[in-house]
């Protein structure tokens, strides 16, 4: 079976957001969350279902793409209820402007909340200065980058392309 176009987008999307993540965007630390933004498009634009297949892509490569991540499917679980709960919102994105931004701070906030209390149970240090920087700086991307996204996402529908 050959994947739908619109598919294959999402992946490309996907394996460079989250080679950038792990290898460009860590010179300037504390890098934004890029695979997060890219989950929570796709469930803003196709649903929970959609955002939470895409979210478990999203963190099993962040988990197996060196350095990795400990324990292993805990982004991959985290991603996917993160991406599910943004497909919730999905029928309200053309309410509102303000939405995806809204919808990538929330997200951005509770994968930190995760990540923190996944530090305090495994007694790893864990520096909240960061992770508000990685907070503000990913839901400025998210604002930047998921308007673009859905506006592709729709006129690939919108062709017959996908």
């Amino acid at each position: 079976m050959i994947p739908h176009r619109l598919t294959v987008v999402r992946a490309v999307l996907l394996v460079l957001g989250v080679l950038l993540t792990v290898s460009v965007l860590p010179r300037w630390a504390p890098p934004p969350d890029l695979p997060l933004v890219l989950v929570v498009a796709v469930g803003l634009r196709a649903g929970s279902a959609s955002g939470a297949l895409m979210g478990c892509a999203a963190g099993w490569l962040l988990d197996l793409v060196p350095p990795g991540g400990a324990p292993l499917g805990l982004t991959a679980l985290m991603y996917a209820g993160l991406g599910a709960c943004a497909g919730l919102v999905q029928r309200s994105v053309r309410a509102s402007v303000l939405l995806p931004a809204g919808c990538v701070l929330v997200s951005s906030v509770a994968a930190q909340a995760i990540r923190a209390l996944a530090a305090v149970l495994g007694d790893t240090a864990y520096d909240l200065g960061a992770a508000a920087i990685t907070v503000a700086l990913t839901t400025a991307l998210g604002a930047v980058l998921i308007p673009p996204i859905l506006r592709i996402e729709r006129s690939l529908v919108h062709r017959g392309l996908a």
